[in-house]
């Protein structure tokens, strides 16, 4: 058995977590290479309005260079608020359908849809036979949803069975899980994880450093959004734990069945170890008894035991089994 590869690695798509996200900013042609790297990628989105700026025949044929590769082809948001905008969704839709986009994404970054555009818009999108991404979150810094109405968002689109539902990020900072510095806020993260599976949202981030901490903290397959094209190998070895940052560190999560909070609580046990009870509802901010509840889960599955504290006797702590 060699040490390097013969050949590619054989991609099963659609992946169903793990998914690379890659923003084409129509920088030149479809970067070369792309054969070596497609493998690592899943969707390839051309960012918000720059479909407009390229001939008919020429984003048809970037599309299907995509298409060739075995990737997805998705517009931004921001075209289909400006085609809501001029009353030309339908056309806009048609027209997207008959060039080649795969995935149309839904937003409310700029103007606001209310719950009821958004299942008309996601209803005309599967009339003819595309898929969506809904995307929960503002592009304006000093205009962004609370964590309340995030959370309440991300139920609603749910609840349309999009592909994955986006967290917005735009420029990564100040946006969404993003503060102004670009750090991720991690009360954040683990207050949208304990009301949703992370394998149904797509978390966007730009920079290099904030997708290998989320690697680090939520696993290797963590979906990914707004990545660059330079990015993908430097993203594919930092899932590998193939770089120095992830190395012998990145988690590959086990399957884990059940409510969100059964995931949540996995996910806390994967990184913390060793915890009771009251420290886990403290850190889930979730009620004693959906805790319990949670914990008989991950113990019915194998995942999760019982145990006395190698610090206090009188403590019953759970880890991973």
């Amino acid at each position: 058995m060699t040490f390097f590869p013969a050949e590619p690695p054989l991609v099963t798509r659609p992946r169903p977590t793990g998914l690379t996200h890659v923003l084409d900013r129509l920088e030149g042609r479809p970067p070369e290479g792309l054969e070596m790297i497609a493998p690592y990628i899943d969707v390839v989105k051309i960012g918000w309005g720059l479909p407009m700026l390229l001939a008919r025949e020429r984003l048809r044929e970037r599309l299907r260079v995509y298409h060739d590769a075995g990737l997805l082809a998705s517009t931004g948001g921001t075209l289909l608020e400006y085609a809501v905008t001029h009353e030309r969704e339908a056309q806009m839709l048609d027209e997207a359908r008959d060039l080649g986009f795969d995935l149309i994404e839904i937003s409310s970054g700029i103007i606001e849809f209310s719950p009821g555009q958004l299942e008309r818009l996601a209803d005309q999108v599967t009339r003819r036979g595309l898929q969506y991404f809904i995307e929960v979150g503002r592009k304006d810094p000093k205009h962004q949803l609370s964590l309340k109405e995030t959370i309440a968002q991300i139920a609603h689109a749910r609840g349309l069975r999009p592909y994955r539902v986006i967290i917005e990020a735009r420029a990564g900072r100040g946006v969404g899980i993003f503060d102004g510095e670009g750090a991720i806020k991690w009360d954040w993260v683990r207050a949208l994880l304990s009301e949703h599976p992370r394998e149904d949202l797509l978390f966007e981030a730009p920079f290099e450093t904030q997708q290998v901490q989320l690697l680090q903290e939520l696993g290797a397959e963590t979906n990914l959004g707004n990545v660059e094209f330079a990015s993908v190998a430097s993203l594919a070895t930092e899932r590998l734990g193939l770089r120095g940052e992830t190395f012998g560190t990145i988690r590959r999560t086990r399957t884990v069945r059940g409510p969100p909070a059964a995931k949540f609580l996995y996910f806390l046990l994967e990184t913390y170890r060793g915890l009771d009870q009251t420290q886990l509802a403290q850190m889930s901010r979730l009620p004693r008894r959906t805790v319990q509840s949670a914990l008989d889960s991950l113990r019915r599955q194998g995942l999760v035991q019982e145990a006395v504290s190698l610090h206090d006797s009188r403590r019953r702590e759970y880890r991973l089994s």
